[in-house]
Formats: C-alpha cells, structure tokens, sequence
C-alpha cells in the first residue's frame, strides 16, 4: 500500500529524509524533486507493491453471472458493465470471451439493437462458438437479421440529411492543419490567436483531436479507452484487464501511440493516478517519448519547457497536435506549485520505478538511464504542474427511455490548439465535443483582429451551475477564481433588463418565435444558417431571455442532433 500524505510525512520527519525533499524543491530542475523521491521512496522501503493483472477465466465467468442476474431483474445498465467487464478479463478464445460476447448479443437483442446484436454473434462465431449454445445463437441472428434492416433503412435516411452538414471544407491554415485560415496567430511577448477576417457566427474554425485523452473511472466500462467514443460493441485489450475499445483501428492506434507500454502499468495507473491530471501525465509522457524517436532527443527536450520553449517556438509547436513540442508549451507562470509539486513528485517517482522495470524501455547504459529516468522526471513533473486539461461532455443516446443528454461526467483530454485559447465565461466561440476530437465555431460575430475566446469550464447557458460550483471548478482548472457576471450568478437576475430594439425584436418573431427548427430537419444547413443570423442580431443582448430561447431552444438542440448523428454514442441508461 502506498502510504497516506500524513503518515508519510511523519515517517520522513523521524528518520530525517524529507529535507532531501525539501531541498530538491528550491532548484530550478523539476527533474531533482522526483529523484530525491524516489530516493527516499526506495531507502524507505516505501515503494508500492502492485501486482499486474492477468486474463482470467475464473473472472470473467464471476461477471458475467454477475451480469446474467441483472439481466433477469431488468437492469440493463449493470448488465452492460457487467458484461463489459468480463470481456476484460476474458483470456484470447476462451470459452469465457465467446459466452461474454454472446450474453452480451442477448441484452443488445432485448435492447432491439439489432445491427449490434449481430455483431457480437459474429464476433462469436468468428473465435469458434461452443456447441452448447450454438443453436440458440443462430436463432438469435436469424431474427436480428430481419429486424435489422428497417433499422439499417433508418440509418440511411439520417445519413442523407447529415451529410453535408457541418462541412468542414475550408482551406486549412498553413501553419495549424486543424484550424481554418480566417484565423492567425499574432507572436509578441507570447502567442494570441485572433480572426483573420470578419467571421460569421456559425463559421467552423478548427477541428482538433487530442494529444491524450481519458475518460472518467464511471465512463470506462462504457467507453473506448482511445477515442471515448460510447459504443455498445466495445472490445477488450489483449494485454491488460482494464481497457476496451471500441474498433480494431482505435486500439492499433492507441497501442502506437502509448498502450503498448501504458498497458504493462496500467494497474499501477489504477492504483495511484487518482487524478485526471495524473492520467493524462503517463499517457502523455509515453506519448512524447514515442514521438522522440530516441532518448537522445527526449533528454535534450525536457530541458525546454513552458515559457522558455514558448519564446523559441513557431506557430507549429505552440498549436499543431502532430507536433510533440506542442504539449511543452503550456504556460508554467502558475504561482504556489510547491505543495502540488511535494504530492506529485511520489507519483511521478512511482511511475518512473515501474518503467524502469519494463524490459527494454529505458537505456541499456547506466549513465544514459540516468539521464533518461531524469528527463522522465522532468518531463512528468511539468506535465503535473502545468499542462491544463479541456473538460470533454459527450452527447449520448439512452436506448431505454428513447432519449439523448449530455453526459455529466466529464472526460478530459489536452487540447494544443483549443486548450490554449483565452478563456473567457463569455465566449465568442462555442466548442462542440465529438468524442476526441472538438469542433470550435463562432458564437458571435467577430471582428478582424478579435482575439478568439472560449469558456472550457462550459457555456453558462449549458452548464448553469451554482456561483460557488462555477468558483470550484475554475479553481481546479485555472488556480484562480472569476468574479464576473457569470461567476457570481448576477446575469440571470438580468434578463428582464434587456430591450431589444425594433429590428432585433421584428427578426426574433418574424424568423424563430412560432416556429419548431427540428420539423425542418430536411432543411438543416438553411435553419441552422437562419438560427445563427438571429443569434448575430441578438448578440449585444446576449443575457436577454429572447436569446437564452434562440440558443437553447434552437441553436443547442440542432448542435446536439449533430452530435447524437455524428458520434454515436450509445448507452442502455443514464450514467449513474
């Protein structure tokens, strides 16, 4: 067991090794905190032992009984994670994969998701269905097979009117391959990122992946461990017991990026990265080491960090995802670190012993480990400090109440281009998460030169949390607390005090008031163009309830169709 902050301080304090702590913390090299670590974590015989999960059968069969009695009582929720979880733990062609998949085929069945449901019964077949359930297996699929298809003709005719919606055809910025080119970057004494041109609310202006993404511990039994995509057809990691995905091409990609190494630890991830933060630092960390190509690289690049790499950076590392310097660039001028970096550091040395411990990760030389194990700790150490995670909230469908929501339970991921925009609780950008990636549009009409601004806490509109809930959460992301309008909940005893003029009331009525935008569906492009003209018209009165009526009650609603189409994300019942 890794021991608790108090008990642990104590322990240093009676045996005299904190002061290496301590001491470490004065020097400038973030690398020196999480060494002195793991020095007093070794010499204190304090290091944790965590064993890595095997595939095991015994498990698996024990979830998916699990899964089998809420199935009988009518709870469909645990009986997706349920089974979920047993094809977590399921060995490669087991008896116990196949009967995971095929219990599960059950449930997506009774669910009428057929074209999942036969799915499952393929990927069944495929490694070998038992004899025992064979026949009920292919009745199964003989009666999914026929209802599938006005499923199939259903999918089809949404397709046809998503199509073109949301186009993202603009021309590419030269410098930032996933912005539009009516932004620019303006370099001084750091990077601003304004408009290019005039820009028109409703214009798409980038659509960025993540560097890293993770989603929260209550979406994962749900959720691709890549993409967070929420998919009923989830599938296991080969190497460890905690990870699903939702395509082969999600888990090659991920197993590229950083899985193959992350999968070796994830138990220990489990066990001491209680933090989104602390997730996304490994990933990250094995990610850039990944992208360096050699260690060589690694060790010279974790000497520039923050402000120091920021000054010598092009537009490319400042904002391009592909580029590894990207994630090096967030700002490091966030005051009182040194209680966060007392806490991190045990983690990052915990981290940084395990590694060591993966055969052929790290050099084979004792100077050039060391070096590595210090860039490691550097690099970690910054990453913990000062690289802002972006909250991402999933539209989702509910299969059993017919109904899509936006799920509370925030995933995270780290953003180079969107992550670092100007924050602002009253944005000129509107943000739409479509699972890793985000799609930025204007939210207002701005004007050439505007420096682009976005709320990552959420649009007040969206997200109308209590002032002291709002303060938390800006805490956590940004160490500081707003006092706006917004923040303090001002806005809304406001409402009434706006006027609109005459033109802006004649357009309200003559264009939205009676009207229902989804029995226009078939017109997307021409109702979602009308929409944002009125949100442009409105947009000096964005607090009066004519607006707060066009943006919820048209403007999100369309957004959120979109998102439903687009992402897919499907689950039996709410998230509890």
């Amino acid at each position: 067991m890794f021991l608790t902050p108090n008990f642990f301080n104590n322990y240093l304090r009676e045996r005299g090794l904190g002061n290496q702590i301590y001491a470490a913390m004065k020097n400038d090299d973030y690398s020196d905190v999480v060494m002195a670590a793991l020095s007093v974590l070794e010499e204190s015989g304090s290091l944790p032992t965590i064993e890595k999960e095997n595939k095991c059968e015994k498990r698996s069969d024990k979830y998916r009984e699990e899964g089998n009695i809420a199935f009988k009582v009518g709870n469909v929720y645990r009986t997706l994670e349920f089974y979920n979880r047993a094809l977590m733990y399921a060995p490669k062609t087991s008896r116990a994969i196949k009967l995971a998949y095929s219990n599960r085929s059950a449930i997506l069945f009774k669910m009428e998701q057929f074209s999942k449901c036969l799915i499952d019964i393929e990927t069944c077949c495929k490694l070998g269905c038992p004899t025992d359930i064979e026949s009920k297996l292919i009745k199964r699929k003989n009666e999914a097979t026929k209802r599938s298809k006005l499923e199939n003709s259903t999918a089809s005719l949404l397709t046809s009117y998503f199509k073109d919606y949301f186009k993202f055809d603009l021309k590419s910025n030269t410098s930032i391959p996933c912005a539009s080119s009516d932004i620019e970057v303006i370099k001084g004494d750091d990077f601003k990122i304004v408009a290019a041109k005039d820009i028109k609310v409703g214009t798409p202006l980038a659509l960025e992946d993540s560097f890293v993404s993770c989603n929260n511990e209550k979406n994962i039994p749900f959720s691709c461990h890549y993409c967070h995509k929420m998919s009923l057809n989830l599938i296991p990691c080969e190497g460890c017991c905690l990870v699903l995905f939702c395509s082969e091409e999600c888990k090659e990609i991920c197993l590229k990026e950083y899985h193959s190494i992350e999968c070796q630890i994830m138990e220990v991830i489990q066990s001491i990265a209680f933090s989104t933060m602390a997730k996304l630092m490994v990933k990250g960390t094995l990610k850039f080491v990944q992208m360096c190509g050699s260690w060589k690289k690694v060790i010279s690049s974790s000497h520039c960090t923050g402000a120091d790499r920021i000054r010598i950076s092009s537009e490319q590392d400042m904002y391009d995802v592909n580029n590894k310097f990207s994630v090096l660039n967030f700002n490091d001028n966030r005051l009182f670190v040194h209680g966060s970096m007392h806490s991190a550091s045990f983690v990052c040395a915990t981290f940084i012993y395990y590694l060591e411990r993966i055969s052929g990760y790290l050099p084979s030389s004792f100077d050039e480990r060391k070096l590595a194990k210090k860039a490691l700790g550097r690099i970690m150490m910054y990453f913990s400090l000062y690289a802002s995670p972006t909250p991402v909230n999933l539209r989702v469908s509910d299969t059993k109440n017919r109904k899509s929501f936006l799920n509370p339970i925030s995933n995270h991921g780290w953003y180079p281009l969107i992550g670092k925009l100007k924050e602002s609780c009253i944005p000129n950008l509107f943000v739409i998460n479509l699972n890793k990636k985000m799609l930025l549009i204007a939210l207002k009409p701005i004007k050439k030169g505007s420096e682009l601004t976005v709320s990552h806490i959420g649009h007040y509109l969206l997200y109308d949390e209590e002032p002291h809930v709002r303060n938390s959460i800006s805490f956590d992301l940004f160490g500081n607390v707003c006092n706006c309008i917004i923040c303090t909940g001002e806005w809304k005893s406001q409402k009434k005090q706006f006027s609109l003029t005459e033109k802006q009331l004649n357009l309200y009525k003559e264009r939205f008031l009676h009207e229902d935008v989804l029995i226009n569906i078939m017109r997307i492009p021409n109702v979602f163009k009308k929409i944002c003209n009125v949100l442009a018209c409105l947009s000096d009165v964005s607090f009066s309830e004519e607006y707060v009526h066009v943006f919820n009650n048209s403007f999100f609603r369309l957004i959120s169709a979109y998102q439903e189409f687009v992402c897919a994300n499907v689950v039996f019942d709410r998230i509890r």
